[in-house]
């Protein structure tokens, strides 16, 4: 799977009477099979970061690499379909259909982009639910789900694609301690063992110790990241 690389990365925005650097230019790499925590207080630029990332928002200065392509000034369209394509999104509130079964919340996935459901949609997603501990909601509603068995439904909808890359937004935030533990197992464990990167936004300091790595923004800079430590620890093991 590819590497995500930033290049000086920085984002402005504007009221229409003054221009304000919310994202000073920032450079990262993200490699598969790594968890990293993007952390900081309320208007830090993290969620302005993610979205950069994650083509939602394009930066004002600076290139997005997936891989060796470069994917900064993509159409609205090609990033669009590549964000269908090779991106998950979960998100603090898992946004579930109400009156679609689990089942059928998945399926959208598809449906989004208007594609076809593969013909073994059924048996993928229930290997999928069975590995998240949900084997027995594939029929089952929203409503009749815990919080924490809702998020873990959203992210069988991120990674029914199988996605290289899965962004999560304060997953944690609404769920309860030990449904934000679970939570954050799974997303440690989707990066190890299935080679992704996942990138999580959480000021709840209960995430970290689950994230290989760290990484603080301030007032739209990077002030800390724990990158080189967990390289040369690798490296001994």
């Amino acid at each position: 799977m590819a590497v995500l690389t930033l290049e000086n990365i920085a984002r402005d925005f504007s009221d229409g009477r003054q221009v304000r650097r919310v994202l000073f230019p920032t450079n990262l790499r993200f490699e598969p099979g790594e968890l990293t925590v993007l952390s900081g207080p309320s208007g830090s630029g993290k969620t302005t970061l993610l979205s950069i990332i994650g083509l939602v928002l394009r930066p004002t200065e600076g290139c997005l690499h997936l891989g060796e392509r470069d994917v900064t000034a993509l159409s609205d369209s090609d990033a669009a379909l590549l964000r269908l394509r090779d991106y998950g999104f979960v998100f603090q509130q898992p946004m579930l259909i109400e009156g679609l079964s689990v089942m059928e919340n998945i399926a959208l996935a598809f449906a989004v982009q208007g594609a076809r459901p593969p013909k073994d949609l059924r048996g993928k997603a229930e290997a999928l639910l069975e590995s998240l501990g949900l084997h027995a909601t594939s029929h089952m509603q929203p409503r009749l789900l815990s919080g924490g068995m809702k998020q873990r439904a959203s992210i069988a909808r991120a990674l029914i694609k199988d996605p290289a890359i899965l962004l999560c937004d304060e997953p944690t935030s609404a769920l309860d301690a030990e449904s934000g533990q679970a939570v954050m197992a799974i997303l440690k464990r989707i990066a190890i063992e299935e080679g992704r990167i996942v990138i999580v936004v959480s000021h709840d300091a209960r995430v970290f110790p689950y994230a290989d790595r760290l990484v603080k923004l301030e007032n739209g800079t990077v002030v800390a990241d724990t990158h080189e430590r967990y390289a040369e620890a690798k490296e001994t093991r």
